[in-house]
């Protein structure tokens, strides 16, 4: 008989697992023949070379043992059974074995789980407002992508001709900021039965802005320092370039080092109105209102 054939017929009665058996173990009886003859032969050799085979046979088992789960090893005994008996030609026992070990249910099982994951993907579904689960999977792929600007990231620049730069005091004890940068007027006029919108004007910019303040009135007294060059005590009025403040904002940023491209609004306003909350029922950090408004919306800062 060939090397192919005992092959064969060794997978198709044993499976793998029992070929594999089968050679460790004719392996290992040489090893211990060889060392009884080592030994001198005797009594004594004999014992001790069969304890010592019966304990190498038992720790190649245990080692299998340990790596292959029992649902792996019938599979791998399964599969070298099939193959045995593909190799000797004999395909319908391999087909018989496949249906009596339940080897082809649990495949077939296995491929209709994956059709159903597949349907599952590939239907619409209202869970998903009417597409796919794979298009909502997209969709929030490119969600996560996009850096999103954030409400509580600002950078906040302001200076005067009449305090200087003080930038780095109002950003700091800035909370707040309200206003509309962009607010195009018009009037809608009839044409017979239609209607025109007529544009009229770019409206100034009201900018409200929330700060904090020390405790001596630091921000308090740079706001009441550009009103009074505004509108004198004498009732007299200043001109612009003593009391007009150049106030920059940029989006999504807190420092000049981080900001890459921001979106910015740079205007030049006026002292418009100051309120103040104190209460003695709270014990919180007082807040200023300070209001501003833009003097004009043509001029350049």
């Amino acid at each position: 008989m060939s090397l192919y054939d005992r092959v064969s017929a060794s997978l198709s009665a044993q499976g793998l697992l029992g070929s594999l058996q089968s050679g460790a173990g004719a392996a290992i009886s040489g090893a211990v023949s060889g060392a009884t003859n080592a030994l001198g032969g005797g009594a004594l050799a004999n014992a001790v070379t069969s304890k010592l085979g019966g304990m190498a046979t038992n720790a190649a088992a245990n080692l299998v043992n340990k790596h292959l789960p029992l649902p792996a090893q019938w599979a791998m005994n399964v599969g070298g059974g099939a193959v045995g008996d593909i190799m000797a030609g004999n395909f319908e026992g391999a087909g018989l074995r496949l249906l009596e070990e339940g080897a082809l249910e649990k495949l077939l099982s296995l491929a209709g789980g994956a059709t159903a994951q597949s349907a599952y993907w590939g239907t619409p579904t209202p869970v998903f407002g009417g597409i796919t689960p794979s298009e909502a999977m997209h969709i929030l792929e490119d969600m996560g992508d996009q850096k999103l600007a954030k409400k509580n990231l600002f950078l906040l620049e302001v200076s005067s001709p009449l305090m200087g730069d003080v930038s780095q005091r109002l950003n700091m004890f800035c909370t707040e900021l309200d206003y509309s940068p962009l607010t195009i007027s018009g009037e809608k006029r009839r044409v017979g039965a239609a209607s025109v919108d007529i544009v009229q004007s770019a409206e100034p910019v009201d900018l409200r802005m929330t700060t904090m303040d020390d405790k001596l009135g630091t921000v308090k007294r740079w706001f009441e320092a550009h009103c009074s060059a505004a509108a004198a005590a004498d009732g007299t009025v200043g001109v612009p370039g003593t009391y007009a403040i150049k106030i920059k904002i940029v989006h999504a940023f807190i420092t000049q080092g981080s900001n890459w491209g921001g979106y910015k609004n740079i205007g030049l306003f006026r002292p418009a109105n100051l309120e103040v909350s104190l209460s003695r029922r709270e014990d919180a950090l007082q807040e200023l209102q300070l209001t501003f408004a833009q003097l004009d919306t043509f001029m350049e800062p």
